[in-house]
């Protein structure tokens, strides 16, 4: 059937309204719609990570003010000095943990003991962050002499491993700018984020040769697919889920650090508004390709009964339409733990979504793609997006 121009138009205020309606509830978790940067930069000149005097209360029980002196905090109990602290951010927002950055505040004493740590406002999965406050992790520092915190050994926390690396590198990136001293931590993981950059880069143009010509690789399409899994899933983390989504909608992008992932954004709503094709989750997403590649295992595939076939035809957005009505109700809850794409880190990963992907992994070897096919709330988000424009 023909789309009149009328009849197009419409349809792309509705796609647009949708989104933009969906962005919204997303916001809406956080108590923040309007009024937020869509674009941050860490390197950037821009305002500290927030604290209050409750803050400092924690770390200083006794203290009662405090003043800003260059970039350190002077501590006060009435008019007596008891400590100093430094606030992480901005000078170490470029460490990213899972999904941002970790500020915190270091306190130490008048003897140069740290005190103890303060996570600040993040954007982590709160399951993570719960799991690193329960082993102890951010006391575990105490009383260390500045001089002695580079060179400390602090074990990271098992089912938070990014958020805790991230803790560390940037309790030893802020010191070392304390002493003046250089931390080669943070040069190398810089030089190793280049190189996944690059990685990603590649896989990217892969992907777009094979959406605007579908032939061209299709010979390597098994060797790509295993690179996506690899490169994008188990070693660099990267794909696109609601969990982002939030994240970018009510904290912004922080484009030197997420270049890649917002070009994959980008590419992932434009290329299906203009073609009317799927672009992430055919070509890009490492957990539908780790389902294609689990599906070679068996060529016959079950045949659904037509009950079943009815039940599961709507299912994946009866998921997406309960998943908005629970943020848009303040229902609070983990977003990483609705969707299986976290399983890759597998040592961040809770037990509830790694029993999620292996159960449809599994699945994937008698159904094709059941995930993406009725259940996955990112890919119906996305589908939202195209839908309208299919002929």
């Amino acid at each position: 059937m023909k789309i009149g121009i009328g009849q197009t138009s419409v349809q792309k205020v509705y796609a647009i309204t949708v989104i933009i309606l969906l962005l919204g509830v997303l916001a809406m978790q956080r108590d923040k719609f309007f009024g937020y940067e869509l674009f941050t930069s860490k390197t950037d000149v821009k305002q500290d990570a927030k604290y209050t005097i409750n803050d400092i209360r924690i770390l200083f029980s006794d203290a009662s003010s405090y003043k800003v002196q260059n970039d350190s905090i002077i501590v006060f109990s009435k008019e007596h000095q008891i400590g100093w602290a430094y606030n992480t951010s901005p000078i170490s927002d470029s460490i990213i943990g899972f999904a941002s950055s970790v500020p915190l505040l270091l306190a130490y004493s008048n003897q140069d003991s740290l005190v103890g740590i303060r996570l600040l406002k993040n954007y982590e999965s709160p399951d993570f962050v719960q799991k690193i406050k329960e082993t102890g992790f951010m006391e575990s520092w105490n009383n260390l002499k500045i001089q002695d915190v580079l060179n400390a050994k602090v074990d990271v926390v098992s089912g938070a491993t990014l958020t805790s690396k991230a803790i560390i590198k940037t309790v030893k990136h802020r010191t070392g700018k304390i002493l003046k001293q250089s931390v080669s931590l943070a040069v190398q993981t810089d030089f190793l984020a280049i190189f996944k950059s690059v990685l990603g880069v590649v896989l990217l143009i892969l992907a777009l040769i094979q959406f605007f010509r579908p032939k061209t690789l299709k010979r390597f399409r098994l060797i790509y697919q295993i690179l996506l899994v690899v490169i994008l899933g188990f070693w660099s983390g990267t794909f696109l889920s609601l969990f982002s989504f939030n994240n970018w909608t009510v904290h912004g992008i922080d484009l030197p650090a997420k270049l890649f992932v917002f070009a994959v954004l980008v590419l992932s709503i434009v290329l299906p508004l203009l073609t009317s094709k799927a672009f992430y989750c055919s070509h890009l997403c490492p957990f539908g390709a780790s389902q294609d590649l689990l599906g070679k295992v068996r060529k016959n595939k079950l045949k659904l009964p037509n009950n079943v076939k009815q039940f599961v035809a709507t299912l994946r957005e009866k998921v997406f339409a309960t998943i908005m009505l629970l943020l848009f109700t303040g229902v609070s809850f983990d977003l990483t733990n609705i969707e299986p794409f976290s399983a890759f880190l597998f040592r961040s990963a809770s037990i509830p979504v790694i029993v999620l992907a292996v159960t449809f992994l599994l699945l994937s070897i008698f159904i094709p793609r059941p995930w993406c096919n009725y259940a996955c709330p990112t890919g119906y988000l996305l589908e939202t997006i195209r839908k309208p424009f299919k002929k």
